[in-house]
């Protein structure tokens, strides 16, 4: 007996999985989220297809769905379900969230320290639409996630539409002991600074062993309300006493507005690894040990009529890295395999069409 306690004792903590909630209405939802934050199990909300847009009556104080996960354990929040929860659809767009111009709709803290990459908390496969931060904090138009005691997935997601006109991150505003942020469409929202996106990345790269990841995102058409001084696209908040990197690897971010400048990537003085990206204007100064080649600066070639996937002459198509810091994710954002092609393409979408004949029509 004293053996195989010995045994057990040995063997690596994982988490205590909670029976997977299913819901369809704004109501379930957010009793869900209560009961989730402090039942003691790690637990993941399964949010079946639908549009759902909350009245003020059902917004708290900094959010429609505010929750303050105390427990310590894994929340993953995730769309796309069907009405029984066992299958899940690709497409971001099967599950909306619309702020209707008047509330941010998600305010999420988390204090997870994760066992492994298997036990990572997040939010995907989501459309987040017209959220307007307003209430006390004033960060992130859609969204606000922390966890700065453990690693946070973003992932496959939609933010369109969003505003936090006196704050930052008009799409959301994030922040994690270490962050991966991926396959997401940030396009049309409004802030000071980040009007695409607000990254904190201090407390990931103040560890050694931490970093943030941020790849295969599309940030395009977003807008500062600040003029020139602002960001339209990215902006990065780190220390200068930074030990580990940011990985930028395979985004497109550009077209973002900043008064009659073009901003699409503030680094602020953050350390970073900027690789196969698409990107205009970078403001900021790299910290010291950043490294980076095979950026672009040039028209991504959109599809157009607000269509963010690639154009046939698109030259995002088969230039990304095909194994970033990080890794590759295996799907796209609208569900399709990841690499189709002689590499991964550069953005949120991967190109499956046959483009033998797309031309460069500059």
């Amino acid at each position: 007996m004293a053996l195989l306690a010995l045994v057990f004792a040995a063997l690596p903590l994982r988490p205590v999985w909670a029976i997977s909630y299913c819901v369809g209405t704004i109501a379930d939802l957010k009793a869900k989220l209560a009961e989730a934050s402090t039942n003691g199990f790690s637990d993941e909300i399964k949010v079946r297809s639908g549009f759902y847009q909350p009245t003020g009556a059902q917004c708290d104080a900094l959010a429609c769905f505010e929750v303050h996960v105390t427990d310590g354990e894994m929340l993953r929040i995730s769309g796309g379900w069907d009405a029984t929860c066992q299958a899940q659809s690709t497409h971001p767009q099967d599950t909306i969230f619309d702020g209707s111009n008047n509330y941010r709709l998600f305010f999420v803290e988390w204090q997870h320290a994760n066992i492994d990459s298997a036990t990572i908390s997040g939010f995907r496969n989501i459309e987040l639409r017209n959220g307007l931060g307003t209430f006390g904090s004033s960060n992130g138009g859609c969204a606000y996630f922390s966890n700065n005691s453990g690693d946070l997935m973003l992932d496959r997601n939609v933010f369109t539409g969003c505003a936090v006109y006196n704050g930052y991150g008009g799409a959301f505003a994030a922040s994690a002991l270490q962050l991966y942020v991926r396959n997401n469409l940030i396009v049309n929202n409004v802030a000071r600074f980040g009007a695409g996106a607000y990254l904190d990345v201090t407390r990931s790269t103040l560890v050694a062993s931490k970093s943030s990841y941020v790849t295969n995102n599309t940030v395009a058409d977003n807008l500062s309300t600040l003029g020139s001084d602002g960001t339209g696209g990215l902006q990065l908040l780190s220390s200068t006493a930074s030990v580990s990197q940011v990985y930028l690897s395979n985004n497109i971010l550009y077209g973002n507005d900043a008064g009659t400048n073009r901003v699409d990537l503030d680094i602020g003085t953050a350390r970073i690894y900027s690789a196969n990206n698409i990107q205009g204007t970078q403001r900021g100064i790299a910290g010291p040990g950043s490294t980076g080649a095979a950026n672009l600066s040039l028209d991504p070639r959109f599809a157009g009529d607000n269509n963010y996937a690639l154009a046939p002459e698109s030259r995002a198509r088969d230039r990304g890295k095909d194994s970033p810091p990080g890794g590759a994710p295996s799907l796209d954002l609208s569900g399709g395999a990841r690499v189709f092609g002689s590499h991964i393409d550069i953005g949120a979408y991967e190109a499956h069409d046959d483009v033998i004949f797309a031309g460069d029509f500059q």
